[in-house]
This record gives structure tokens, C-alpha cells and sequence, in this order.
């Protein structure tokens, strides 16, 4: 079987609930100036950058090899040009890539927006406040999680997704895809710790997300990012996927291009300014990328954001989607590398691997 019809009998009925998106003609992809102005990535050399080129030639030999399974882009960023991009398994940079939980990190910047607008209050509000109403069947407590919760998946609702492949009916993923309205699904989960105590990845409740944009802007969380961070970064081409109920799935419903994938981690480098005009704001990035929970690996999560161990000057931020779906973003060494791949059973690379490479080409010893 091929990787690619393996990846249809994975996400086809998992992911693909709707074909709601744009899906336009490929035209110039957003990059970085220095006229200050979107457009075309402007392309440099990796020594031009202080790079070392044998660093990620090694790196490419290894996926030409296999040894980091089905990868399908590599594209590395430094001090705003690319520097590196190929492409495997007949990909190439006009196509789009299902980026799964990327998603998540993508429509926590939408909430950091959300707020700095005023349309939401602040993120210590109850969830419940925020939501259309429903009759939950099991309401004792719910009003106890706030958005913060959700942001940093704290919420104590019993969820395990990473026991079982997706593709299992037993993965309670699949129950809520099953369901006729997801947040309602989300919220009547039974409570296994107290709001705010633990971290429990959960993809229902990245969904919460998409459901308090909704009721709060009075459309989409797709139409919202078209308006105020795609178009602003000259992303032309997508696919966001629906929930049952007609929400912008924000748990993994997007399809994006790599470059545009890159101009998402640039960014978040450029602390939410592009053509020097501000998108994000720079307080919602440095709250997103303060560790909310710490691992015993000593990386973490933020909101919505997964963070890489303290080098002295900060941290890798990555937006993690399965299968392989990188941004990785290093603010200390100004590099933004991404990957797209099909690893939908195992193997292939962390974020932290990736981090680890370009700190190394960078000749800079990775944080311990």
C-alpha cells in the first residue's frame, strides 16, 4: 500500500469531514523583504546566513535514506531568507499538506487577536461563558474551566488520544467526530483532576477554541484567519476542514503549503509583526511560549504551543502536527525550519531533532 493511500484510510473519515476552504490557483508565496513589503521568499545561501551547508546536505542524505521515514518537505529559514528547501515523494511547494495539529497553534494566535481586540475578555473567563448555549449532560463543575485552561490543555476532562491509532474506533477522537456537536461532546466529558493541576492532550478541546471565535465574532474561525493573518501574510492558498456542526476545526483541519507554514514560524520570530505592521500581538506570543506545563524532559506547552528546553536566551517553539507536520522556531538563532511528512505510523522526527540540526548548523551547542 502506498504512503498515500495509506494516509487516506487514516484521515479520510477522521479529518476530511468538509471540504469548506480556498483552495485557489498556487500564486507568489508571502516572505520576508527588506523594502518591508509581502511577496516572494527571498532566497540566500546558507553560509550567506551563517549556516553550515553540510549540516543540512547530512541532514537530507538521511532522509534520502529513510532514516527519518516519509518526509515530503524540509525548508529552513535564516535572519528572514530561505536558505533550504526540497521536496520528496513527488511533493512540491505549490501543493497543500494536511498539517493536523498545527491547526491548534494556528488558531491560538486567532484567540490571542480575539482578545487584544476586546471581542473576548481575557482568558481567565469560564469557558461556558463564552459558548452558545447547551445542555450538558453532565454540567456539575464545568464552569470551573476557563479559556486559559483550554489554551494550555488543563482542563481535567478524561481524554486519552495517544494510547491508540487514530484509525481506531477506540480512540475517543474518533467518538468525537462521531458526534453532532463536538463541543458539546468536548464539555460532557466526566472531570479525572481538578481544572488547572495537569496537562492532558486533547484535541476536542483545541476544538473549544474554534467554537468561542465562532460565537464571539459571529463567523468562522477560518473567515477571521483569511481576514487577519492570512491575507496579511500573503497566504493564498489553504483548506480548513468542518466540524459536524459547521465549526472551523481546530483541532486539525488545516491544509497549508510548507512556505506558507514557514511564514507562520517567521512570525512568531518577528514577535507578530509583518511588513512592519503588527498581526499578533507581541504579548499574546510571549504568553503563548511561557510554559504552562513543564516535562520531565524539560520541554513544555504553552498555549497551544509546544516549547523546546531553555538554551539561555530562550527556546524552540513548535507547532507539532502528527504524522510529522512541523514549525519549528528558534528566536535565539533567528531560524525557522518546517517539515511536512506522511509518518502516520510511527518514526520520523521530533521537533527537538530538528531544533538540535539547526543549532548545530548554526555552530551553537543545542540546550542540554
Amino acid at each position: 500500500m502506498s504512503s498515500r493511500t495509506r494516509l487516506v484510510a487514516v484521515i479520510a473519515g477522521l479529518l476530511l469531514l468538509g471540504q469548506a476552504g480556498c483552495d485557489r490557483s498556487p500564486t507568489a508565496p508571502p516572505g520576508v523583504l527588506d523594502e518591508g513589503r509581502a511577496g516572494r521568499w527571498v532566497t540566500a545561501s546558507p553560509e550567506s546566513r551563517g549556516l553550515d551547508a553540510a549540516v543540512l546536505s547530512a541532514l537530507a542524505s538521511e532522509i534520502d535514506a529513510g532514516l527519518h521515514g516519509e518526509i515530503t518537505s524540509l525548508l529552513v529559514v535564516r535572519h528572514g531568507r530561505l536558505v533550504y528547501e526540497r521536496y520528496w515523494n513527488e511533493a512540491g511547494p505549490a501543493d497543500l499538506h494536511v498539517v493536523n495539529s498545527v491547526t491548534k497553534s494556528v488558531t491560538s494566535l486567532l484567540i490571542g487577536m480575539a482578545v487584544h481586540d476586546g471581542t473576548l475578555p481575557h482568558t481567565d473567563v469560564p469557558v461556558l461563558d463564552l459558548l452558545a448555549p447547551r445542555e450538558l449532560s453532565d454540567p456539575e463543575g464545568k464552569e470551573r474551566i476557563t479559556l486559559a485552561h483550554v489554551l494550555t490543555m488543563r482542563t481535567g476532562l478524561a481524554w486519552d488520544e495517544w494510547s491508540t491509532n487514530y484509525a481506531e474506533a477506540a480512540n475517543p477522537v474518533a467518538s468525537l467526530v462521531r458526534s453532532d456537536d463536538w463541543p458539546r461532546f468536548t464539555l460532557d466529558l466526566p472531570f479525572d483532576a481538578e481544572p488547572g493541576t495537569r496537562f492532558t492532550y486533547n484535541s476536542g478541546v483545541s476544538v473549544l477554541m474554534s467554537a468561542v471565535l465562532d460565537r464571539a465574532l459571529g463567523r468562522t474561525a477560518e473567515s477571521f484567519a483569511v481576514e487577519r493573518l492570512f491575507t496579511p501574510l500573503g497566504i493564498e492558498q489553504w483548506r480548513w476542514t468542518r466540524t459536524s456542526g459547521g465549526l472551523s476545526n481546530a483541532g486539525w483541519g488545516l491544509s497549508l503549503r510548507p512556505r506558507d507554514m514557514a511564514a507562520i514560524g517567521q512570525l512568531i520570530l518577528q514577535e507578530g509583526v509583518w511588513d512592519r505592521s503588527p498581526v499578533v500581538p507581541a504579548e499574546w506570543i510571549e504568553a503563548s511560549t511561557v510554559a504552562a506545563t513543564r516535562f520531565t524532559d524539560g520541554t513544555g506547552y504553552g498555549y497551544q504551543w509546544w516549547l523546546g528546553r531553555d538554551d539561555g536566551a530562550g527556546r524552540a517553539i513548535a507547532a507539532w502536527g502528527y504524522g510529522g507536520q512541523f514549525i519549528v522556531a528558534v528566536p535565539s538563532l533567528d531560524l525557522v525550519i518546517v517539515t511536512t511528512a506522511e509518518n502516520f505510523f510511527g518514526g520520523g522526527f521530533d521537533p527537538w531533532i530538528l531544533a538540535d540540526r539547526g543549532y548545530r548548523a548554526a555552530g551553537v551547542a543545542p540546550p542540554l
